[in-house]
Order: C-alpha cells, then structure tokens, then sequence
C-alpha cells in the first residue's frame, strides 16, 4: 500500500519540464548584462553646469550667463544678464535640449525659449523670442554648476 500517488498535472515536472525551466534561467542570466549595458549606452546627455550663451535678437547679439541643473532629464537654474536673474525650465532628449526662460520687456513678459544640439561642451541652434522672431544661438560650457 505504500503507492505513490503522483499529485502533479501532467506535464508539469519530471526532467523534461525541468530543462525548460533551467534553459529560461540561463537565458535571463545572459541578457542581464546586456540589458544593464544597454541602459548605461541609453544615459542621458549631462548639460548640467555654467553656459556663456549668445543669441542674436533684431536690437542685436545678447550675451547671458546660464547655470544649468540637471535631475534626469529635467533642467532648472537661471540665466542672470545685467537686468537681473531669471528662472530656467527645460528638457533634454538625447542630445536635443530646450530650455525656456521669461524676461520683461515692455510691462510684460517676454519668453525666450532656446533649442539646441548639445555636442560635448556646445551647444547650437536657435533662440525663439516670443512671436518676435528668433535667432541663431550658440553656448560655451565655462565649468561646473558648483561653481557658481
């Protein structure tokens, strides 16, 4: 009387169901390091620090200093010229950043918004001022947002 009763449903163990499992599990354990190599390849682009950005407008070429804060792909910091210092808020996606800040102007404010390609420690394309008009942009890295 001492039968052993198999409980299992059919198909659910014995050596065959066994090598699947553990095929599975090796599998997995390859593309581990793949998918952590991947995420590190996929990192994104680091803009943070202090900008020399130069724009021209129609009155002409503007020239500000930009502190950059970086937290993912959120941008915050402020741009400062010699009116005053003004909040930024922007985005980067893969290399393409657009940063956007307001100034007054006239009794009202003006928003600049600037897009740009970022290439090591530059940064070009245009400045958007408002429904002005916009302009060619170019930026210089000067040092690290800690030096401020």
């Amino acid at each position: 009387m001492d039968a052993e009763v198999d409980l299992w449903p059919p198909g659910t163990c014995g050596p065959e169901v066994e090598w699947l499992i553990m095929s599975r599990i090796r599998l997995a354990l390859l593309l581990v390091p793949l998918v952590v190599s991947g995420s590190l390849v996929a990192q994104q682009t680091n803009v943070a620090g202090l900008w020399r950005v130069e724009f021209v407008t129609p009155l002409g070429q503007v020239g500000v200093n930009m502190t950059i804060n970086q937290s993912g792909a959120r941008l915050t910091g402020h741009v400062t010229d010699e009116y005053g210092e003004y909040e930024i808020a922007g985005r980067i996606a893969d290399n393409q950043v657009t940063v956007v800040w307001s100034v007054p102007e006239d009794g009202k404010m003006l928003e600049i918004t600037m897009k740009g390609k970022v290439e090591g420690n530059v940064i070009t394309g245009t400045a958007k001022l408002g429904d002005v008009g916009e302009g060619p942009l170019s930026a210089r890295r000067t040092g690290d947002a800690g030096d401020r």
